[in-house]
């Protein structure tokens, strides 16, 4: 009984900190393909995440509102993460650690965001739990375990195509007799989802969308490491990880955050070392690709998700280290009270303070005649399309190309705002009055915790 009542109870907090908006442009566009499925428009974004769009389009036949399909299928898959950690901890470990790993595996800021949150990570995570409690189940001669371990890599490469280095190794720890038999549910399962994508996409449209979309994630706008090398790469890494993902931080809670995690790290190390590193290989085989991959080829400087595997392992490491390590079961206890209070800190804001391009929304429609003003903006402007403004804002590159828009509208708007994300501001001929400045904390938003406003006074639309 205890059990269902957990779970329940972590359901209900997870549906209180969903805020009431996206926090990205990338969940508006999950949003959008509830409805039409286009690439080409970032309904999704290219990839296309097919698994997770057919998941979110069959839950919003149900519920007929795009977010909140979004959000049933994020609480869903934290509950499910839940349940697959403790059941896959309980065969490893035994029945007293169960709940104590659930628990690392769920309570940390990231983890606590993706399951709270519009997009595609919570989904992913459950089943990468699923292809986890499969290796243990099959190596304990659970023939369910190999069916579990293919479906979860097939279908999860479908939800999160960037967790392929993720999820692809877990095929080398199926049980040697059973290896081909779970490839070959993996590859069925990858068909499944890459078959309907091809035919309603194209092959040609689709290589296309693939081909643009991986040169601009490398060079332009990707954070890759051909656009931040060095050591700085480096520190992104750190600190998607551990401010981020665990809560450490320079405040008074993320110092005790940070020495708590240093202390029982070294407690986990000294314990792994005395088991003679057991399991050590088999966590390498599958985070060792991962961790390569993300800090090459992805955006580490502005979306701290991509860190999200890693960061539940540290912790469910942390959550072990500390089950078999003598005196150090107070030391994780006070480290998961600073954690909660972290992850709520965090949650709190999220539901409270609105993302830049959701409070630009509200400063426009705050105007007294919201409809006679016309907005150019970069991702920013994605804000506007599910509400009654959609069409009064444009995403464009620059100024320039918010005057060329402006030629070709047949009834000029009263008032022109832009934002800080075109290019063309020091070249601008026209007087740019600042209106504001929309921020959000830097911890729930490194994407853009700020963005400028300003009005812009073109010749041509003074009255």
């Amino acid at each position: 009984m205890k059990r269902p009542l957990a779970l329940a109870a972590f359901a209900l907090l997870l549906a209180a900190s969903a805020p009431p908006w996206p926090d990205d442009w990338d969940g508006l566009g999950f949003l959008a393909s509830a409805s039409k499925f286009d690439m080409e428009h970032f309904a999704p974004h290219p990839p296309g995440y097919p698994v997770y769009v057919a998941i979110l389009r069959i839950v919003h036949l149900v519920l007929r509102d795009p977010r909140a399909a979004a959000y049933a299928i994020a609480i869903a898959s934290g509950v499910l993460t839940a349940l697959l950690a403790e059941a896959a901890a309980r065969r490893a470990w035994g029945e007293a650690q169960s709940a104590w790993i659930a628990f690392a595996a769920c309570a940390t800021p990231l983890a606590w965001r993706a399951m709270s949150a519009v997009g595609t990570e919570a989904l992913a995570l459950a089943f990468a739990a699923l292809g986890i409690w499969g290796i243990v189940a099959a190596r304990d001669g659970d023939r369910r375990g190999r069916i579990a371990l293919g479906v979860a890599v097939g279908l999860g490469i479908g939800v999160r195509l960037s967790w392929a280095p993720l999820f692809v190794p877990m095929l080398l720890l199926a049980p040697k007799g059973a290896r081909s038999r779970v490839v070959a549910i993996a590859g069925l399962a990858t068909i499944g989802w890459a078959a309907p994508l091809v035919a309603s996409v194209g092959p040609s449209e689709l290589v296309a969308l693939y081909r643009v979309h991986g040169a601009g994630h490398a060079t332009r706008w990707g954070g890759t490491a051909l656009s931040d090398p060095g050591w700085t790469r480096a520190g992104y890494f750190v600190r998607d990880l551990f401010v981020d993902g665990l809560g450490a931080d320079r405040d008074p809670l993320g110092l005790g955050i940070g020495a708590a995690i240093l202390a029982l790290g070294v407690v986990g190390i000294a314990a792994w070392k005395r088991a003679a590193w057991r399991g050590a290989g088999a966590a390498a085989v599958v985070l060792v690709p991962y961790a390569a991959w993300i800090a090459i080829g992805q955006n580490l400087r502005q979306q701290p998700r991509h860190a999200l595997p890693l960061v539940v392992a540290l912790a469910v490491a942390l959550g072990r280290s500390a089950a078999v390590s003598p005196g150090a079961r107070q030391l994780a206890l006070a480290l998961a009270v600073l954690v909660v209070g972290r992850t709520s800190s965090d949650a709190i804001a999220r539901r409270t303070i609105a993302p830049p391009g959701a409070q630009l929304v509200a400063y426009v429609r705050a105007l007294p005649d919201p409809h006679d003003v016309a907005v150019f903006a970069g991702p920013a402007a994605r804000f506007f399309e599910p509400t009654e403004l959609h069409g009064h804002a444009a995403t464009v590159e620059s100024l320039g190309g918010a005057r060329v828009a402006l030629g070709r509208m047949n009834d000029l708007p009263h008032h022109v705002l832009v934002t800080d994300e075109l290019e063309g501001f020091s070249t601008a001929r026209a007087p740019l009055d600042f209106v504001g400045t929309f921020c959000r904390p830097p911890r729930i938003d490194r994407r853009a915790p700020c963005l400028g406003v300003y009005d812009w006074k073109l010749p041509f639309l003074t009255r």
